[in-house]
């Protein structure tokens, strides 16, 4: 719950440092006391090799405060190997329900606590952050059986993707629908639906203070002026952020430029929106091969896995493409959580295809 809501951040956002660190505290203090009291499962390996690799390498060049290095190389380890226990008792249904609730915080931002910027996130401050979770959701969606549940759900995470305004969120949300619907015809009512959301923002948008380039766009679109609404999306890529630090990337490929050095802290005002480019950037050759291997693994899993069950399709799509547009991994426990989880369950589902097609 407390990754999944993101609730350290919130509450230091909202509440201010002491309550953000009493939180966060509590949530690792959790963590460690279910890994010492649950039965032990075999943890995540190849995660834990990466976090060791991206930390020391990185830790090489760094020349910042040792205790800030070392407190977020402990959380990640203890993170990864004490989540690696939970998420094998984390059903479905209770993770599509976590979701639930982590989307209509988006949508209360946006109708009881509107603000200036118009891109709403809900317990997640960033709107990038809420859009990972609304995909996550609309994946979720899939999997649940209960046919007026999955439809509230789709509504749901549909609406409050929109509220985000996060072109990452739009753009997932087509290339997934189109998915769903090549695989099954049924699953029309998932775009129709999305088409119903962008009617209501619109409908309801003089109640709300929304985001007015990135409202103006969307209304372009859904009013057939597709070229005009997609040049307004397209403005400031993401690709001219990755290109600032092209040069820093290239000239310390083996070694990296040190913990922080592309997170925007030094030289330039963002940083490099981009998982994988932090990672070769930060900490070299080395963990970025790693990265990719893993990734890539979850990948042709997750789609090997399609032709039996769309969700795993879609899921491992959602969690791979986000490295493109991430803001941060290695402590990124939303993304972490659900990636570590999601492995699980694939290597379980994996394992249990080929156990019954010994068998028969």
């Amino acid at each position: 719950m407390f990754s999944i809501w993101y609730i350290p951040t919130f509450a230091l956002d909202v509440y201010g440092e002491g309550v953000g660190s009493y939180a966060s505290y509590f949530m690792f203090m959790m963590i460690l006391a279910y890994y010492f009291l649950a039965p032990k499962t075999k943890p995540n390996f190849p995660l834990i090799v990466l976090g060791i690799s991206y930390y020391t390498l990185s830790g090489l060049n760094y020349t910042g405060e040792f205790d800030f290095f070392f407190n977020k190389f402990i959380k990640y380890l203890v993170f990864v190997i004490g989540v690696s226990e939970l998420i094998t008792r984390c059903k479905v249904n209770i993770l599509f329900l976590f979701l639930l609730v982590g989307g209509m915080s988006i949508i209360v931002n946006a109708v009881f606590f509107p603000h200036f910027y118009g891109r709403y996130s809900g317990f997640y401050l960033n709107p990038n952050l809420a859009a990972l979770t609304a995909l996550l959701g609309f994946c979720f969606c899939f999997k649940i059986s209960h046919r007026s549940l999955r439809i509230l759900g789709f509504v749901i995470f549909i609406f409050a993707g929109f509220l985000t305004f996060s072109r990452y969120f739009i753009l997932m949300w087509i290339v997934l629908s189109i998915i769903s619907i090549v695989v099954d015809k049924k699953n029309l009512e998932v775009l129709a639906i999305g088409v119903g959301s962008g009617i209501m923002i619109l409908t309801v948008a003089s109640l709300l203070q929304l985001n007015t380039e990135r409202f103006q766009s969307i209304q372009n679109i859904l009013g057939n002026q597709v070229e005009q609404g997609a040049k307004t999306l397209s403005k400031n890529p993401r690709i001219d952020t990755w290109s600032l630090y092209t040069e820093d990337i290239l000239n310390n490929i083996g070694l990296g430029n040190g913990f922080t050095a592309l997170s925007g802290s030094n030289n330039v005002s963002v940083g490099v929106h981009n998982a994988l480019l932090l990672t070769i950037g930060e900490a070299g050759i080395i963990p970025f091969l790693i990265m990719i291997i893993i990734f890539g693994r979850l990948l042709l899993w997750g789609i090997k896995s399609m032709n039996v069950e769309l969700f795993s399709g879609i899921l491992s799509l959602t969690l791979c493409s986000y490295l493109f547009v991430s803001h941060n991994f290695y402590d990124n426990y939303l993304l972490l959580f659900f990636l570590l989880w999601f492995s699980w369950y694939l290597h379980n589902k994996n394992y249990n295809i080929n156990l019954i097609s010994k068998t028969t």
